[in-house]
């Protein structure tokens, strides 16, 4: 019996969890409307890449 109240308070917990990340994923997504979007989840590929050119004199050895 014992397993069982387990089993069923582990899947309420795990669930209640699934929700609060859904919800603040959506969130999330009505402030990026309005350009308030963390830079750790916008995407790498929007992003132009970097380059740095070296000399070739030695100060980057």
């Amino acid at each position: 019996m014992k397993r069982v109240h387990r089993n069923i308070v582990s899947g309420a917990l795990l669930c209640g969890c699934a929700l609060f990340t859904l919800y603040g994923a959506s969130r999330v997504a009505e402030k990026s409307e309005k350009g308030a979007l963390p830079v750790s989840l916008s995407g790498e590929g929007d992003e132009l890449p970097v380059i740095v050119l070296d000399a070739g004199h030695g100060g980057s050895t």
